[in-house]
Order: structure tokens, then sequence, then C-alpha cells
């Protein structure tokens, strides 16, 4: 089934995949923690520790791969049509249990990691399970991520009720006035300075839009990406900007998305701007 009941920018069904690709990983993340446990002896290194270090510091274990455990059945319920038919049902569900699960797994590898430091114990079993731990946070960043991007869609604040049905025409139309074309803040502070006295409307849209994807372009070259994945994504983004129509800027958006959302820390940078490419895509 499709989660999109509206045309949509984006595609909301390839978002959804992406985070269920997720439940690899953290199946992926259980097998290391019990690696770590049986083939490093995890347990067997604590025995030196006073009584309460050896408590603290073998939560990183338990509740390392307690979060793993439960995020892969969360991933699953809540990208399961029977128990989320709907996109906010899918959205609001994940969003709360992301949250609570990360603050537990942040908390306890930040615990770990200060005692380990103050003690100078650097077993490492220890060590890959605090890094393991953050993975899972930097998993749950960029599902957080593509959740926030789903509540912007028409079909999500539909469902919200903050948009009503007789509301889709207009939104999907072209910006024609100027004070539409003004919205996006890189506009206003461009206007305000005094650019809309010698520019036109679409000039200073142009003008906004080559910012906006320069910016983009400084975050992906300034990324620890190799070199071919920055190639791939600065085609992505002068696809975009030199598009010659809606629907040419609608794909090269998508691929911009698809390219990038599996690349957490990239991700995470490059989220913030993804609304304001939004607005130039009628």
């Amino acid at each position: 089934m499709s989660y999109a009941i509206t045309n949509e920018i984006i595609d909301i069904d390839q978002q959804i995949e992406i985070i269920k690709v997720k439940r690899k990983n953290m199946k992926e993340y259980e097998e290391q923690f019990i690696h770590h446990k049986s083939i490093e002896h995890f347990y067997d290194c604590l025995k030196k520790l006073e009584p309460e270090d050896n408590f603290l510091i073998s939560k990183i274990y338990g509740k390392g791969r307690d979060t793993v455990i439960s995020l892969n059945s969360i991933i699953f319920d809540s990208t399961y049509p029977p128990i989320t038919p709907t996109l906010k049902k899918l959205v609001d569900h994940l969003s709360v249990n992301l949250k609570y699960h990360k603050n537990i797994c942040e908390s306890t590898y930040k615990a770990v990691e200060e005692r380990i430091h103050e003690l100078e114990f650097y077993e490492w079993s220890i060590l890959e399970m605090i890094n393991i731990c953050k993975y899972i946070c930097a998993d749950i960043d960029q599902i957080s991520d593509i959740l926030n991007l789903l509540k912007q869609t028409k079909t999500y604040r539909l469902q919200k009720g903050t948009i009503q049905m007789d509301d889709i025409d207009p939104i999907m139309k072209p910006n024609t006035t100027i004070q539409n074309n003004y919205n996006a803040p890189i506009q206003q502070s461009m206007i305000q300075s005094g650019h809309n006295n010698t520019m036109t409307v679409n000039q200073i849209n142009n003008q906004a839009l080559q910012q906006v994807c320069n910016q983009i372009r400084e975050v992906i070259n300034n990324s620890q990406e190799p070199n071919p994945i920055k190639q791939t994504l600065n085609t992505d983004i002068n696809n975009f900007e030199n598009a010659k129509g809606n629907t040419e800027r609608k794909s090269a958006l998508e691929s911009l998305l698809s390219n990038s959302a599996s690349i957490a820390t990239l991700w995470s940078s490059l989220a913030p701007y993804i609304p304001e490419l939004m607005k130039y895509i009628g």
C-alpha cells in the first residue's frame, strides 16, 4: 500500500523504506553486542572493577542491546500497515518511541564513557560498545529527520487536520504573488536589504535559490564522504538549481533525498535545507 493520499513533492513511501532498512542495522548491532560479550569476554573484563563501577559499565551491554532489540520491533510495528494504517499514525507512533529509546541509549553511553575516562579503563569491548551506541543514536537522528520531513507533507497535515481537502488545490499551484514569493527567509533578507528596488521578483527568487544551493554544496564538499558520493550529490543539487520546470526540479530533489538519506552524518547536516528547497517546487 501507499501511505500518500495526494500528490507530494517527496516520495513518502521511499522515505518509509529508508526507515525500514534501519531494522537491518539494529540486527547487526545486536550481533556485535553479543560478539563483544562472548568473544571479547566483556563481563570478565569488569571483574577487576569495584562493584559500583562494574554495575555502571555493564549497562553498556544490557541497555545497548535492549535498545536495538526494542527499536527493531518498534520500526517493524510502526511501518506495518495493519498497525499504522495512516502516515500520521506511523510518524506519531515512531516519533514518541524514538525519543524515549535515544534518551536511554545516549545517557547510558555518556555515563559509561565518562566513568572509564576517570578510571582510565580502556577495554576494547567497552569502547566498541560505546561506539555502537553512538551509531544507534545517529540512526535514530536520521529517522527523526525523515519523520520531520514527512510531517511537512500534505498527507500528514491532512490527517492531522491542519489543512483540509479544499486547501489542496491552492497548495499545489505555483506561487504567483509577490507576497508568496517572499516567504523564504533568504528572500526576506534580500528584500529587506533593498534588493527589491533594482531586481525583479524572478531575479530575487533565482538569486535566493542559488544562495541556498551554494550552502548545500558547501555542506556536501566539507563532509567526510568519498569523492564519488560528493560528486553524485553535487550533480543532484546542480540539476535542481538548473531545472527547466517543476517536473525536473521535483525529480532532482527526490534524487538528492534518495542519495543522501542513507548517510546519517551527512543527512543531519542537509536536512535543515530541505524545507527551503521544497519552496521552489510549485
